[in-house]
C-alpha cells in the first residue's frame, strides 16, 4: 500500500513539472514573437502625434500682419561665417541679387551708405538718412564705434532678412544684415543686425531704428 502511494505521489509531482515547464515555455515564447514584432507592426491604437513642425520666430510675428511681402526667408537663407583669414574691412554684399520690388536703387542706397559709415567710423555719414528724432540717431553709432572698443573693424558680407510689412497702416521695410566684427586682438566674431525703414512726414523713407 505504501508503495502504491509513493507512486501515485511520484506521477502526480511528475505531471506538475511538466505543466510548469510548458507554461514557463508559452510564456517565453509570446514574449519573444511580441519583441520581434514591436519594431515592424504598427500600433493602431495609438493616438496620432499631434507635434506641428517649428516655425521660425519671424514668421509668427509678421503672419497677422497685412500686406506683408517677404524677400529672403530666414528659414532657408543659409549664411557662412567669416573667419580671420577670410576678414576684410568693407563691405562685400552683392546688392544686385536681391534688387526687386520695394527693395530698390532708394533703399539700398540709403543702407549702403550707413554700413558703409560704419566702416568708415564716419557719424555724419551715419546720421544721413536717418529719421528726424530716429531711435538710431546716436545708439547705433556709439554701438559700432564704442571707445572701449577702439581700433574695431567691420566687414558686412550677406543680407538675412528683407520684407516689406504693413503695421497699423503704416509701411515698414525690414533688412537683416550679417557683418563680422574684428577686434584689435584679431578675435572675429559674426553677427546680425536689422535695420528698420519707415517713411517720414514727407513720405520719403528713412532709418528709423536698427535693433
Amino acid at each position: 500500500m505504501k508503495k502504491l502511494s509513493r507512486g501515485i505521489l511520484s506521477i502526480c509531482v511528475s505531471g506538475a513539472v511538466l505543466l510548469s515547464a510548458c507554461g514557463h515555455t508559452d510564456d517565453a515564447d509570446r514574449t519573444t514573437i511580441r519583441e520581434a514584432t514591436a519594431g515592424s507592426t504598427p500600433n493602431t491604437n495609438q493616438a496620432p502625434s499631434t507635434q506641428e513642425e517649428p516655425t521660425n520666430s519671424i514668421s509668427a510675428s509678421t503672419d497677422a500682419i497685412s500686406d506683408s511681402e517677404r524677400l529672403i526667408d530666414p528659414a532657408h537663407k543659409e549664411i557662412k561665417d567669416i573667419t580671420a583669414d577670410d576678414f576684410k574691412r568693407g563691405v562685400f554684399i552683392d546688392f544686385d541679387q536681391y534688387k526687386q520690388s520695394f527693395f530698390d536703387d532708394e533703399i539700398i542706397s540709403k543702407f549702403k551708405g550707413n554700413i558703409e559709415a560704419v566702416v568708415e567710423n564716419n557719424p555724419e555719414k551715419f546720421k544721413e538718412n536717418l529719421n528726424k528724432d530716429s531711435a538710431a540717431t546716436n545708439k547705433y553709432h556709439f554701438y559700432y564705434t564704442s571707445v572701449n572698443e577702439e581700433g574695431r573693424e567691420f566687414m558686412f558680407y550677406d543680407l538675412d532678412i528683407l520684407e516689406k510689412i504693413n503695421i497699423n497702416q503704416r509701411e515698414q521695410i525690414r533688412v537683416g544684415v550679417r557683418f563680422a566684427q574684428k577686434d584689435p586682438d584679431g578675435r572675429v566674431d559674426n553677427t546680425g543686425i536689422t535695420y528698420f525703414f519707415t517713411k517720414n512726414p514727407d513720405g520719403e523713407w528713412g532709418i528709423e531704428n536698427i535693433d
